[in-house]
């Protein structure tokens, strides 16, 4: 025998099937079957197993090739802004200050570390929660029947699939008994069909595994029944491997943020380098200092206009929301992607389960006489055209429609287990999805009776006759008008002779709070697109009963997508749409041409073929609860509980990121202006230098950092949810923050830093026009002055960030970490003040403990000058509640 190729893995030898063989396989008997793959019903021997488990490999189907770790934190210290701060560290070593040198390569060196271990830790989470699903499978091992991880399924074992069940890997059926399973994850069709050891006829071509009858795929459900099946392929070269590995063909596109972030970056860089060289220019040409000093100005000035803060303070923001999304339900994967989801403009979304319960219930029934009131006919009509079957444990199993039906016969005074036993099934057909009925022919008081159910208009069909009793007619109607879901139920003495007895509807209940998540979308200018594999009645139905469909609205199929052009499918996509019967093919293309209209995309899925279309949206969301393990590592978010209203509480975290990420941009540029106001008055002006570099440094990565991290703490703003998407070209330095960070606050603040600098010059006796020659011993303590002014402007600039009154500005209550912040900025500004040896490292005198008062004075100044511009700006107009930022 010549085995044939693993598929993934060319020039490989091996056993298992590949996928091009897989229907030549399905055409042999079960015991031929056996001997393909060199193994029997008793299934493989331990040593045998280990064997074939080193050749092929554990059956783990993502393998998704990740990033290595120590690329990963490479990668910190070479962007943009490291870039910057290294260049900037060596001027400072060759300028011969040491100090500054180390301090920068210090910051560079701590963001690096901050940054990748943010980033490990989402991985590490996410991986936590794929381990804690990780299914078992019960195999033949030496004759027994063992239970034993899936990830130790190989090629040639003999599994046992039971109702419930997950099917581990690719798998041939060799015995069974009223197997039904669930291809819904593979195909996106929610109806159970039927699978059995037969061998299938000949034909051309190859089929699809989920074509192919006697072939249980892997991560198929087990609807009902058992089945004995032998494993053909696994890991990588399964079915949900084949898909994974097209995963990595679709790239992920650059987040906003990651370009936003990269654009301020490379604006900074620019500026900052400009700068400092035309500072290094002007100290020359301008003052008597040697070359080594005017780049000793040039580098401060770099330093002063690089933000040091930006990344970890960005991380911290991140992880915060991230942390705020997983208490509601949602675990992050990349962290970038919590701001994505608030500047999402369409959510493309499930159905089943996502919108709704997935609980089907029985909501009612309609007689032939328009009774609400089972006959003993319809009863028994509904246990016997059923593949429902009891438990041990009393729980039951099958297709939902099944198991509701069942349990409301039971509910209505009948023992279903019973009926079935006294009414024994001769033959029938199983429900198919494509005829979308079931018929049955059982052994009633001794003579044969048929019964049927299924879609209305597919049973009439089968009867061969349109019209229905009025009672049923209106019946439908009544039901169609609240969403429920409805079936007709007929019998008679054969399958030609079939009458209906009755229409029985059902509910799957919207999910609490969803109508209300749809409506907080619509007033935050979010569209959503409901896409399902069910019948376009069905998603038409459920989409008036969660508020998402209007009158007129139509709910197009993915087979008429097929046939549209893109413009003409972008046509349809401009606003709430319903896509019924679509596949992940098709899935992937709307996020395409989404994407290529300018909207920002989340993209909602569980199933392995979900996987590429997850990959492709700007925001992947794979269900945690019935989602696959390559969903969930295609997906940039898992849903822990599959909900809706999950996504929408994530986009209103996500506005509340980028809105505190510009509280923290404005912030710390505020800090840039008074940092480089110092060296341009030096200049220009015959003055000492009022702020020393390494001084500049201490406001930029010590007392700036931990409350511009507060301030990424923030919590939403009021209205953040009425306001319409930002365009995706919107900046994170947009003009209007920009004039108000650098021409208002910044200004504020660098004055109040000069107003200490020469207030201290003033107490000391220096009057304008006077040398400072004659005032050389008082230098330092002006300067630390100018320190302590700035650290006070940055305290009122903290409090002028935050939205509301001024009474909810200045509160500490609503976000525990400003009190934190401020303490930690007070106390670094005391220690290196008066601490002994540090203050010499950053240049500070020990000053009288009075001049401590000029910090909060500073930042008394601070408030009450932008309380002023608030007035200024808001009167005459009502505070409009469309927007995210503090009112300007």
């Amino acid at each position: 025998m010549n085995p044939a190729p693993v598929r993934g893995t060319p020039g490989k030898d091996g056993i298992a099937v590949p996928a091009a063989d897989a229907s030549a396989l399905s055409r042999l008997e079960p015991s031929e079957r056996l001997s393909r793959l060199e193994t029997g019903l008793q299934g493989l021997a331990a040593s045998e197993a280990e064997n074939r488990l080193r050749q092929f490999g554990p059956n783990e189907p993502v393998n998704l090739e990740k990033a290595h770790p120590v690329r990963t934190f490479f990668a910190q210290f070479t962007h943009t802004l490291a870039l910057l701060l290294w260049f900037a560290s060596g001027l400072a070593f060759a300028a011969g200050i040491p100090a500054l040198g180390g301090a920068v390569v210090a910051v560079v060196v701590l963001n690096g570390v901050f940054a990748f271990v943010q980033e490990y830790r989402a991985e590490q989470v996410i991986d936590a929660l794929l381990r804690s699903v990780a299914v078992q499978a019960r195999a033949m091992r030496d004759g027994v029947l063992v239970v034993l991880p899936a990830s130790d399924l190989v090629p040639g074992d003999v599994i046992h699939l039971g109702a419930g069940d997950i099917a581990p890997a690719d798998c041939s059926v060799l015995q069974s008994e009223g197997l039904r399973v669930d291809l819904s994850m593979l195909t996106g069709e929610s109806a159970p069909v039927e699978r059995a050891e037969a061998a299938v006829g000949s034909g051309p071509g190859s089929l699809h595994l989920s074509e192919i009858s006697n072939v249980v795929p892997a991560g198929a459900g087990v609807a009902s029944g058992t089945a004995t099946a032998l494993v053909f392929a696994t890991g990588v070269s399964s079915s949900v491997g084949v898909v994974a590995g097209l995963v990595e063909g679709v790239k992920a596109r650059e987040s906003i943020l990651e370009r936003q972030v990269g654009q301020l970056s490379r604006v900074t860089a620019t500026v900052a380098v400009l700068s400092g060289t035309a500072t290094l220019g002007l100290a020359s040409v301008f003052t008597d200092t040697s070359f080594v000093a005017a780049l000793t100005f040039g580098t401060g000035v770099i330093v002063a206009l690089v933000p040091e803060g930006l990344l970890p303070t960005l991380s911290v923001s991140l992880a915060i929301g991230a942390r705020r999304m997983a208490e509601r339900g949602a675990v992050v994967r990349r962290l970038s992607a919590v701001e994505i989801v608030g500047s999402v403009t369409v959510i493309c979304t499930d159905k089943t389960g996502t919108l709704t319960e997935n609980s089907v219930t029985v909501h009612g029934i309609t007689g032939l006489d328009g009774s609400s009131q089972p006959s003993e006919e319809l009863l028994a009509a509904a246990v016997l055209c059923n593949d429902c079957e009891e438990r041990g444990d009393g729980s039951l199993s099958g297709d939902p429609i099944d198991r509701a039906l069942w349990a409301w016969a039971g509910e209505n005074g009948t023992k279903p287990a019973e009926i079935v036993a006294k009414n024994p099934r001769i033959t029938g057909d199983a429900f198919d999805a494509r005829a979308r009925y079931m018929v049955t022919v059982c052994e009633v008081a001794g003579v044969n009776r048929t019964f049927a159910k299924g879609a209305p208009e597919e049973v009439t069909q089968l009867i061969g006759s349109d019209d229905m009793p009025a009672p049923l007619v209106k019946g439908m109607e009544e039901a169609t008008s609240v969403g429920d879901r409805v079936i007709l139920l007929a019998s008679g003495p054969t399958k030609s002779e079939l009458a209906p007895i009755g229409i029985v509807r059902f509910s799957d209940p919207p999910r609490a709070g969803v109508t209300e998540a749809i409506q907080a979308c619509r007033d935050a200018g979010v569209r959503i697109i409901m896409l399902t594999g069910d019948h376009p009645a069905t998603a038409l139905s459920v989409a008036r009963a969660i508020g998402l469909a209007w009158d007129g609205i139509p709910a197009v199929t993915g087979q008429e997508i097929d046939q549209m052009p893109d413009s003409g499918l972008r046509d349809i996509l401009k606003r709430d749409a319903i896509v019924a019967r679509i596949d992940p093919e098709q899935k992937l293309r709307i996020v395409r041409v989404l994407q290529a209209a300018g909207e920002v995309v989340v993209m909602t899925g569980d199933g392995v073929n979900d996987a590429p279309a997850l990959r492709a949206a700007d925001v992947g969301v794979a269900m945690g609860l019935r989602g696959t393990e390559v969903a969930k590592n295609a997906a940039d978010i898992v849903l822990a509980d599959d909900n809706f209203t999950t996504i929408v509480t994530g986009i209103e975290e996500g506005r509340s990121i980028a809105a505190n990420i510009r509280r923290f941009i404005s912030y710390v540029f505020t800090s840039n202006v008074a940092e480089m106001v110092p060296f341009l008055i030096f200049i220009f002006l015959p003055v000492p230098l009022p702020l020393a570099v390494i001084q500049a440094l201490a406001v930029d990565v010590g007392t700036d950092l931990l409350p511009a991290l507060a301030l990424g703490a923030e919590p939403s703003s009021r209205g953040s949810m009425t306001a319409p998407p930002e365009p995706p070209s919107r900046p994170l330095l947009t003009k209007r923050l920009a004039l108000r960070t650098f021409l208002f606050f910044g200004t504020i603040e660098a004055s109040l830093g000069m107003a200490g600098f020469f207030g201290r010059f003033l107490w000391a006796g220096w009057r304008p026009g006077d040398s400072f020659a004659n005032f050389d011993a008082t230098t330092s303590a002006a300067a630390t002055l100018t320190f302590l002014c700035i650290v006070g402007g940055q305290v009122g600039c903290l409090f002028a960030q935050r939205d509301g009154s001024l009474r909810t500005r200045l509160s500490l209550w609503s976000n525990r970490w400003i009190a934190a912040g401020l303490a930690f900025e007070l106390l670094l500004a005391l220690a290196l003040i008066y601490i002994p040896g540090v203050n010499g490292v950053f240049e500070m005198d020990a000053v009288n403990p009075v001049w401590l008062l000029a910090v909060p004075a500073s930042a008394t100044v601070f408030l009450a000058l932008d309380q002023i511009r608030r007035v200024f700006f808001t009167s005459g107009r009502r505070p409009s509640a469309k927007t995210t930022l503090p009112v300007v």
